[in-house]
């Protein structure tokens, strides 16, 4: 779980190369033929994809006479960009989407999560996550294998739920527990399986958005989304967006901040952690009685 986030890397590479170039005031295409790289790697180089070429990122250090920690800084990103996570080989099978959430997830020091209609991921128990997977078959490809799916959801939790692994903090809207997004007595166990992460985790802390509440500025949050914050020695951030085709993910600064100030006012217009519990267990009650309670 500690191992960097791929993903995060390469993209805080792709920056930290576009504000070398610009420091010296040099175009792409002047760099390139300096370094003697064709301009689409660079051009690769610089839109963070996969396998950033470690000749090219040294070669652009020493031409740029690069200082020994800002190059060292460099190449340590240039090298965990290459990293494959436990998630690549059955990247197909377990879904795109869910691969990028393993990849976001790792290294990180807190994940800080909004959900709008479904309990999140790191939450779900696999019958609610299997209900879910079939009920969306258009979000997968053709080697998609629901069984994978949602063995790879367990090991994402049991990562994050591991002993040094990061804190974990989620609003979860009102609507997102009242919904029958599976059949009653899975939304009911489902419900009963959060109260016992947050009972059994103390670094899992759960609130719950009411729908009648009132949020500072009259906030209307669009879509669920996951902040996550690293431990990389660069303090990086990002941000994943749930849309219904794919998901956005924005790691610049600029485009992060927003997504802090909602949270933050999301997380103040929340029930407290007890309330929420207490929201939960009464959520769960009225889907499927327990034996011996009142009815």
């Amino acid at each position: 779980m500690h191992r960097p986030s791929p993903y995060v890397r390469r993209q805080w590479l792709a920056r930290e190369i576009r504000r070398l170039r610009e420091e010296h005031g040099m175009t792409a295409d002047a760099l390139a033929r300096a370094v003697r790289f064709p301009r689409q790697q660079l051009s690769a180089l610089e839109n963070g994809h996969l396998g950033p070429d470690i000749d090219l990122v040294s070669g652009i250090c020493d031409y740029l006479t690069v200082g020994e920690r800002r190059q060292q800084a460099i190449m340590d990103a240039a090298t965990d960009g290459w990293a494959q996570g436990w998630w690549a080989p059955t990247i197909h099978q377990m879904g795109n989407r869910q691969a990028i959430y393993a990849d976001l997830e790792s290294g990180t020091r807190t994940i800080t999560e909004y959900a709008i209609s479904l309990i999140p991921g790191l939450l779900q128990t696999p019958a609610y996550a299997a209900a879910r997977l079939r009920s969306e078959p258009a979000r997968h490809g053709d080697r998609f294998d629901p069984a994978t799916a949602v063995t790879a959801r367990a090991r994402r939790q049991s990562l994050v739920l591991a002993a040094g692994g990061p804190r974990y903090e989620v609003v979860i809207d009102e609507s997102a527990i009242r919904r029958r997004a599976a059949d009653p007595v899975v939304v009911a166990q489902q419900l009963r399986h959060v109260i016992a992460v947050c009972a059994n985790h103390p670094t899992v802390v759960v609130q719950v958005l009411p729908s009648d509440t009132s949020i500072t500025g009259h906030s209307a949050p669009r879509s669920a989304y996951s902040i996550y914050r690293y431990r990389d020695p660069q303090g990086s951030r990002a941000v994943a967006v749930d849309t219904l085709t794919r998901d956005i993910i924005h790691t610049d600064p600029d485009e992060l901040d927003p997504y802090v100030s909602l949270h933050g006012r999301l997380k103040a217009a929340a029930l407290p952690p007890d309330s929420s519990i207490r929201l939960l267990r009464a959520a769960a009650e009225s889907l499927t009685p327990t034996e011996g309670a009142p009815v």
